[in-house]
């Protein structure tokens, strides 16, 4: 079925600017994957041109999918049921390969939360991105962490933010990536390997937080990450802004343990200069910075929007930035 997009009360918790503590135009970095001294390592956001909130010509569907799932939260292999919601691109077709972003909200938040608020711009934006020629035809998926039943306390989420990549890929990607046409051959673990440079995962606030955690954890499935907002709680909450060399020093034996390490990956951080979270996103992006031998410019740059606070419509406009960067049209 395809979602109704309509304007939906601005949610509450991640959806607004009192839920985590407070702590000129540069061109986004080409995508050559090379360390460069020309690169800066923090830059501001190109605004979204006019017109970009209105319908495209060309419209795209969104649509609802129910899969099953289990409990990796508490590790008692439960069964349960979760929801996604898929957009799919104006003339989607199952012959082309369509690159794909997994986009996860913030607490309070849902699958449908990134297709409804602002009323439905997130659904314009990619169309009148594809239509000007921004980004070739791509598909994106919002996923949710809550089940439909958030925690009381944005972080008490952790357990359930932490256990969504695995999520993802053993469940959800396979279950996407085999209905509809991307670069993945086979949706097992060596394919959902193989085609990771056509694969992005970012999130707002709390999913910032689950963006941290599949770049800890699921490494060899995304290339991409953008966390929004956010900070890694991988040694704990608020440890990536409290503990920002120790967090660097983590996630950087992670890459070295990979098969990742160099340009094999891209963290393309951003907040708003008035965002709740602003710092502690900012304090370990810096922290990481700190390790050049493995986090550099040429795999990962954070960018910001002067006042933007910490709200859904700003991701926006991170968005905008982000997918040319990870996506380049392909003219050929």
């Amino acid at each position: 079925m395809v979602l109704p997009l309509f304007l939906v009360a601005f949610l509450a918790g991640c959806g607004t600017d009192d839920t985590l503590p407070e702590t000129g135009n540069s061109s986004v970095p080409g995508n050559s994957g090379t360390p460069s001294s020309e690169v800066e390592l923090v830059s501001e956001t190109t605004p979204i041109p006019d017109g970009y909130e209105q319908e495209a010509e060309q419209r795209g569907n969104v649509i609802r999918i129910g899969y099953d799932t289990k409990d990796y939260a508490e590790g008692s292999g439960a069964a349960r049921a979760n929801t996604a919601y898929v957009y799919l691109p104006y003339g989607y077709n199952g012959q082309e390969r369509y690159n794909i972003m997994y986009l996860v909200h913030g607490h309070y938040g849902a699958a449908s939360t990134y297709f409804e608020t602002e009323n439905g711009m997130l659904r314009k934006l990619l169309d009148q991105m594809i239509a000007h020629g921004d980004i070739d035809p791509m598909i994106v998926v919002t996923p949710t962490y809550n089940y439909g039943q958030p925690t009381a306390n944005y972080t008490d989420a952790d357990p359930y933010c932490r256990a969504l990549p695995q999520e993802l890929v053993n469940d959800l990607i396979p279950i996407v990536e085999s209905r509809y046409h991307t670069y993945a051959e086979t949706t097992d673990a060596e394919g959902i390997e193989a085609s990771r440079e056509h694969r992005a995962i970012g999130g707002f606030s709390m999913g910032a937080v689950t963006t941290w955690y599949a770049f800890d954890e699921t490494l060899d499935a995304f290339k991409w990450f953008m966390p929004i907002s956010g900070d890694c709680w991988s040694l704990g909450r608020f440890a990536g802004m409290n503990r920002p060399d120790e967090t660097a020093a983590y996630l950087a034996d992670k890459v070295r343990q990979s098969a990742y390490a160099g340009t094999g990956f891209y963290i393309w951080a951003a907040s708003g200069t008035s965002d709740s979270a602003y710092s502690e996103t900012l304090q370990q992006i810096e922290g990481m910075a700190r390790l050049p031998e493995v986090f550099h410019t040429g795999n990962m740059t954070f960018h910001e929007k002067e006042g933007a606070r910490h709200e859904y419509r700003p991701t926006m406009e991170y968005i905008y930035n982000a997918l040319p960067f990870f996506f380049p049209k392909n003219d050929e």
